[in-house]
């Protein structure tokens, strides 16, 4: 569904609370309903395009321990990319092969984004899984396919859904530069209210894409704890008291608050005790 371009003049004496609770708001082929669903239409999208490519390379070479050097190189550079420049510089591209201002600019640009800390947070989650539960798969005849699927993967899916919630969360707070290139989405609250010196659409775009992002944030956060193996889960009560019980030890044994060792255990009762006899 293509919205409209141009958000209608909204009155300046207007909060942001009466806006937001206006139901016409919502409804219509500019509300913000049709904007909420085409971002998140949009984004994901993307992220679905990001994990499809990221997740299984990098778990392949992670498990093979190939190309650390040339991931990082990678990942570093598509980190330093700025996402407004490379979906500017696409933009000609899409008008010259016929396919309009939006969405494959800024389609790509999101994706290009969205890859380093997917591939990043797989190929680490991965590689650091416990060699001896690797080693002990292939000792009973599993095969180095079966080894990644049944073993690696699902006791790094934690870890890993960990760099496609960073990924999402980025993607949803970026897409608004879309509207800016001819597009729509939440964006164009912010696109408007600069165009048409609205506080409150400026503030009003803001925070929904703060309140989107959040929303996202949190529900891969629950998909995250939802999808940890129960073996990973019931080992963290255990590796939690053993932490405690070093840090108690440590701070026994440590040399600034220990007692001496060239000082018998009643000294200091030894040493009141004469001093209350010298005072009688």
């Amino acid at each position: 569904m293509q919205l409209e371009l141009a958000q209608a003049a909204l009155p300046r004496d207007i909060t942001l609370a009466e806006w937001l609770l206006d139901p016409t708001s919502w409804t219509g082929s500019s509300g913000i309903l049709p904007s909420l669903l085409d971002t998140l239409a949009l984004c994901s999208a993307v992220m679905l395009a990001a994990v499809v490519l990221a997740v299984p390379s990098a778990a392949l070479l992670a498990h093979l321990g190939r190309a650390k050097v040339l991931s990082a190189w990678l990942v570093n550079i598509g980190r330093a990319v700025p996402t407004f420049a490379l979906a500017a510089l696409l933009v000609p591209v899409s008008l010259r092969t016929g396919l309009g201002f939006e969405p494959w600019p800024i389609f790509i640009a999101l994706t290009a984004m969205a890859l380093p800390p997917i591939y990043l947070g797989t190929y680490t989650a991965v590689s650091g899984v416990d060699r001896a539960a690797v080693d002990a798969a292939r000792a009973v005849g599993l095969r180095s396919r079966e080894v990644l699927l049944r073993v690696e993967l699902p006791l790094a899916s934690s870890v890993i859904l960990t760099g496609v919630r960073v990924a999402a969360v980025q993607v949803v707070a970026t897409e608004p530069i879309r509207a800016f290139l001819g597009g729509d989405g939440l964006g164009r609250y912010v696109r408007d209210g600069l165009g048409q010196r609205n506080d409150t659409l400026l503030l009003g775009g803001a925070v929904l894409v703060a309140a989107l992002a959040g929303a996202v944030g949190m529900v891969l956060s629950l998909l995250q704890r939802a999808i940890e193996p129960t073996g990973v889960r019931r080992l963290r009560p255990s590796v939690r008291s053993t932490r405690i019980a070093t840090a108690a030890s440590d701070l026994r044994t440590d040399p600034d608050t220990a007692p001496h060792a060239s000082e018998p255990p009643g000294a200091l009762t030894g040493a009141m005790t004469l001093t209350d006899d010298e005072r009688d």
